[in-house]
């Protein structure tokens, strides 16, 4: 005679860790995939200031504004007082990578702040020699040494 016998009730966990393994799967694929676009993309860029007058008026922060924001302070590592009278300069903010590429937003002589690359002219007699990581080095001229260096404050002071 024919005997009926009932299968044991099937399990879910195995066809959710088969579902979970593939939605990892699908996820790591998707992230190389983008990462490897992203690579070919040109990388996009801020405008830069061409040494053109502002527009702005006084855009000069409040002393205690400009201190929150990460007013920069002064250090001139040769001694030359006379770039500390001559021009007002204040760093905004940085961006820097590794390799010493990248751009700083500087504000002369109280007038709106801009974005210069390593090499432009700042002020008539002054290049943006270098960056780097919270700071900006300014020369006479490229082939000079930097004299003037601009820092950031360290970050929580």
């Amino acid at each position: 005679m024919l005997q009926v016998h009932e299968a044991p009730p099937k399990s879910v966990w195995p066809a959710l860790c088969a579902g979970l393994l593939a939605a990892a799967a699908a996820y790591v694929l998707l992230a190389w995939v983008l990462e490897i676009q992203s690579l070919r993309a040109p990388p996009t860029s801020a405008p830069v200031a061409q040494n053109a007058p502002s527009l702005v008026g006084n855009s000069e922060p409040a002393p205690g504004v400009a201190v929150a924001l990460g007013a920069a302070s002064t250090t001139d590592q040769a001694g030359n007082s006379n770039a500390k009278a001559a021009h007002q300069w204040a760093l905004i903010g940085v961006v820097a990578s590794a390799s010493g590429q990248g751009a700083a937003l500087l504000a002369v002589d109280g007038q709106a702040a801009k974005a210069f690359l390593p090499g432009q002219t700042i002020a008539p007699g002054w290049v943006l020699h270098s960056v780097g990581p919270r700071l900006a080095r300014l020369a006479l001229s490229m082939q000079d040494a930097p004299s003037v260096t601009l820092a950031l404050p360290q970050a929580g002071n």
